[in-house]
């Protein structure tokens, strides 16, 4: 049998191996590679708003550019980051030695089928080595899908009106009822130029820290969130809670986009059979239909867009100090000491609260309090902490002159959106005592006293001249008569020597005393390492349990030796982190998968790397990070 016969034979043979004309079409496009420039679809019998993964594979001698995107008709396009491989060929002709390095750039695509019947993927134009090439369009048929209950995304303001710089809560919770896989956010609203979505942290229950975990989202935005058992529909099912503040920027009526999560499930239709795990059309054809894991299919889950009227600020009424703050406003005012001298200061506090959202809350400058500023001056103000769902602003006041017997109430401006007008915060006045400056005197330096006048010894007249003020030397004794005699015997010097060494003793210790208070968490961070690589030392993988423990060392180290506050570590957090104390990216690459396996396995069961390994890769990411700290 020929060599092309025997060829043909095991293209035959595999081709019919192959189940459906989704798999004949990637394999074609498989043995096609030699080609340079490649297109493949994961399916063409796809179902309405259930993404599936549509690649263009580029062979070239440079890294290739992704190609523009034409309009997409009936579709939601999602680009993922492009991959790039490197591959070298030596060729020796009469002698001469040729060496070619080909880069394969694959260009990957989620596209989610927004109506039903046939549509069509258009033809893209690539370029390859300096030319234009040109793909084939693709018909997809789309069609309905099966019901799925008991997955179920909700996305919810906190008021359907707003007025600009009025901050609201946008919450999503998802529902879920069974296993899933493989999940991400798309949440294109946090996109939009006309709200501002600032930076947020839910306060942490480190009762519950278990409990939280990081949102993948295709808009990278950091969103923590909270999952807890719950009764929903008539069933028992997980649900994960997560927010963001919203801030509008300009007035208008909006219909916000509508948000969806992508994920797996098993697949159990019948008369469709599916690889067992998702991969490129361009992956090996061997792997390709093999794998360990049940059958899965990906499904999208959308949460209907949300309207949201935003008013402007009127003109008329607005203070001249109004600083922005919008809403309801409550302030309450302190100052300690409250008996001082002229000039003395005091620390006035601000707790300012009401809005739900206070980050970017600041008050009007006290200087344009006049009740305030005429008798007191006033330091430069503080940005302000947030604390307890309250935001305290601090200053240092120091009166101007005696008899002053209050700090004024204050009055902070504030837009009322309740009332539609400009209102005013009012604090309570509080009682002080300012007492003139004491001048500091000779009689107060002597005990406040006059002593009586000392009479002065007569001079007397002896053999020798003017008698001294004090007594014959021959009473003194004659060891004081030798010059340095007291300084070289031992009582003197220790009597000389032990008050300072003392205080020098009390002052190292009160100073160790005070760094290790000062910062507790150095301590941790110097024993993170050896104590969390015990743990994984000492851990049984074989254990239900070991996932979830696997889990909680990696979030323990992380949070102990970079001091941080309680919650989850993600893998954009630690890079954050990282780069802001001088490291590469490079430096925190180890525990990217290792993240992504201990947040998958905690919410989805699965892995790609079993536990052992998985342990091992820990404890060499601990060691990395800790040579390099």
């Amino acid at each position: 049998m020929t060599n092309n016969k025997i060829i043909w034979l095991k293209l035959f043979v595999s081709i019919t191996k192959l189940r459906t004309l989704t798999q004949f079409l990637i394999f074609c496009g498989l043995a096609l590679s030699a080609q340079d420039l490649r297109v493949g679809v994961e399916t063409q019998d796809a179902y309405l708003n259930e993404p599936f993964l549509f690649q263009i594979q580029v062979d070239s001698e440079q890294q290739a550019n992704a190609p523009r995107l034409p309009a997409f008709p009936g579709f939601r396009v999602a680009p993922q980051p492009p991959q790039h491989s490197h591959s070298s060929r030596l060729s020796i002709v009469n002698g001469r030695r040729t060496q070619s390095v080909t880069v394969t750039t694959t260009f990957s695509y989620l596209l989610t089928p927004l109506q039903l019947g046939k549509l069509n993927i258009p033809a893209l134009e690539v370029m390859v080595n300096g030319q234009v090439k040109r793909t084939q369009p693709i018909s997809i048929t789309v069609r309905e899908p099966e019901k799925i209950e008991g997955i179920v995304l909700q996305a919810q303001l906190s008021g359907s009106e707003a007025y600009i710089g009025e901050p609201l809560m946008l919450t999503w919770r998802w529902y879920i009822d069974r296993q899933i896989y493989n999940y991400s956010f798309n949440l294109p609203v946090l996109q939009r130029p006309e709200f501002s979505f600032p930076d947020y942290r839910p306060p942490i229950d480190r009762a519950r820290q278990r409990q939280y975990q990081g949102i993948n989202n295709q808009q990278g935005a950091e969103l923590i969130a909270l999952q807890s058992n719950v009764r929903f529909q008539g069933k028992n099912c997980s649900v994960l809670v997560f927010e963001r503040p919203l801030i509008p920027l300009q007035a208008g009526d909006y219909n916000l986009p509508e948000s969806s999560a992508i994920c797996e499930i098993e697949d159990l239709r019948s008369g469709r059979t599916q690889q067992s795990r998702r991969l490129s059309p361009f992956d090996d054809f061997e792997t390709f239909f093999s794998g360990s894991r049940r059958p899965t299919r990906k499904i999208s889950v959308v949460a209907p867009p949300l309207q949201l009227r935003v008013k402007p600020l009127p003109s008329a009424g607005q203070p001249a100090n109004f600083s922005g703050i919008v809403g309801q406003c409550r302030i309450e005012v302190s100052a300690e000491p409250r008996e001082v001298n002229v000039g003395d200061p005091m620390v006035l506090s601000i707790v300012l609260s009401g809005p739900p959202y206070l980050d970017h809350i600041k008050l009007p400058p006290l200087e344009s309090l006049p009740a305030l500023a005429a008798n007191f001056k006033i330091s430069a103000q503080e940005p302000g902490i947030v604390q307890d769902g309250a935001k305290l602003f601090q200053c240092t006041l120091r009166a101007n002159g005696a008899g002053i017997n209050e700090i004024p109430a204050l009055e902070i401006p504030y837009f009322n959106s309740a009332k539609g007008s400009y209102d005013f915060a009012v604090s309570k006045p509080i009682p002080i005592k300012v007492e003139q400056i004491h001048s500091l005197t000779v009689q107060d330096a002597v005990g406040g006293t006059v002593l009586e006048s000392i009479s002065p010894r007569e001079l007397q007249l002896s053999e020798v001249g003017i008698a001294h003020n004090y007594e014959p030397a021959a009473i003194l004794a004659a060891g004081n008569q030798v010059p340095g005699a007291r300084l070289s015997s031992a009582s003197t010097l220790v009597g000389l020597l032990l008050p300072p060494g003392a205080w020098a003793l009390l002052a190292a210790a009160t100073l160790w005393r005070r760094r290790r208070e000062a910062n507790p968490g150095a301590r941790l961070a110097a024993k993170a390492a050896a104590k969390n690589l015990s743990r994984l030392r000492r851990m049984q993988t074989d254990k239900p349990e070991a996932l979830e423990e696997l889990s909680e060392i990696l979030q323990d180290y992380l949070r102990q030796r970079l001091q941080l506050e309680p919650g989850i570590v993600t893998y954009a957090d630690l890079q954050h982190i990282l780069s802001a104390r001088g490291l590469s990216k490079e430096d925190c690459l180890p525990f990217k998968q290792i993240l992504a396996d201990c947040e998958a396995g905690r919410f989805a069961g699965a892995t790609t790397l079993s536990l052992p390994k998985l342990r091992e890769q820990m404890k060499l990411a601990i060691k990395g990070l800790e040579a390099v700290l």
